[in-house]
């Protein structure tokens, strides 16, 4: 009888519980922030139950004014394979008020009518580009050929984050998603006037950095110049800097940017030594990997790379 009256007891908390929780995670879900236009809560990206949620990526896309292209190539790829796709749009107001937009595949948004979360993800504006910031900012990268495509967007923001002219090959992308075949880097962007262009590169050729939002060392944003020259001892600066530089294979890699600064010296590289020792562990565990660095001198942006066991020495 004492047994049965615990788990009464223990039953109707958790009952209370869940009734008193509902409300605050309706309120939190449902949240809308003060300002115009309407601001989507939720996105779907498909046809028929072949859907990806791309919330995240239209509140990217619509932030600003300007026609946006419905296609897999600005929501991320392409959840239902020769199928017409529809984007389905659940968004609010800051007067409460709720409406449901729909897109057919390979129509166009007016994103005015949409809140401005300024290009950072989850709203609010944080993050994001500053509006008026110049240059064209990515929004989705991926790097493949085909259906065999890797996304790059980070990597992509960190590599134009700059000037000078930048490679399109595996070390820069961060491997080869389609082993033979003849890749290509594909770039949604918009400006911040809110056009929207895709560029297309072919391995092997050349980017102009110079065109795109300096994302100050993305990921964190700030639009900020960014690395700052290094300091000499003798004072002044080097000419040699460490753009960004990584230690793994493929979408398996760790930032050791701050590592090959270290080992700058009276605007000399001392060189090191490509292993899980020296780059502060082993982010692909069992897999042969490549130590990766993009780096400016006197100006001019270049790559250099080495298998794991051997010694990178730039310039």
């Amino acid at each position: 009888m004492k047994n049965r009256l615990i788990v009464l007891r223990v039953g109707l908390l958790l009952t209370f519980a869940v009734i008193f929780a509902i409300p605050t995670f309706a309120q939190y879900s449902n949240q809308v922030m003060p300002g115009p236009g309407w601001q989507v809560m939720k996105a779907e990206w498909g046809s028929g139950n072949r859907c990806m949620d791309v919330t995240n990526q239209v509140r990217i896309l619509l932030s600003g004014n300007g026609m946006v292209t419905v296609n897999n190539r600005n929501l991320g790829g392409d959840p239902a394979v020769g199928a017409d796709k529809i984007l389905r749009i659940q968004a609010r107001n800051s007067q409460g008020q709720s409406r449901q937009f729909t897109f057919k595949e390979g129509s166009s948004v007016d994103a005015s009518q949409f809140y401005s979360y300024g290009g950072g993800i989850g709203g609010g504006g944080g993050g994001g580009p500053a509006p008026g910031a110049p240059g064209w900012q990515v929004m989705y990268a991926d790097w493949g050929a085909g259906n065999r495509r890797t996304d790059v967007t980070a990597r992509v923001r960190q590599m134009l984050s700059g000037n000078g002219m930048v490679r399109v090959n595996n070390q820069n992308l961060g491997g080869d998603p389609a082993v033979g075949a003849d890749k290509v880097l594909r770039i949604s962007a918009r400006d911040s006037r809110g056009q929207v262009r895709e560029f297309s590169y072919k391995e092997g050729s050349s980017i102009d950095a110079s065109q795109f939002y300096n994302y100050g060392g993305y990921p964190g944003g700030g639009g900020g110049v960014y690395p700052q020259p290094v300091p000499n001892p003798g004072g002044g600066y080097g000419n040699l800097q460490i753009v960004r530089a990584y230690w793994g294979l493929n979408n398996r890699t760790s930032d050791v940017s701050q590592i090959l600064r270290g080992q700058i010296q009276n605007g000399s590289f001392l060189g090191i030594q490509a292993n899980n020792r020296n780059l502060g562990g082993d982010p692909a565990p069992g897999a042969d990997k490549v130590l990766t660095v993009i780096y400016r001198v006197n100006g001019r942006e270049q790559t250099a790379a080495v298998k794991e066991g051997n010694t990178l020495r730039i310039p």
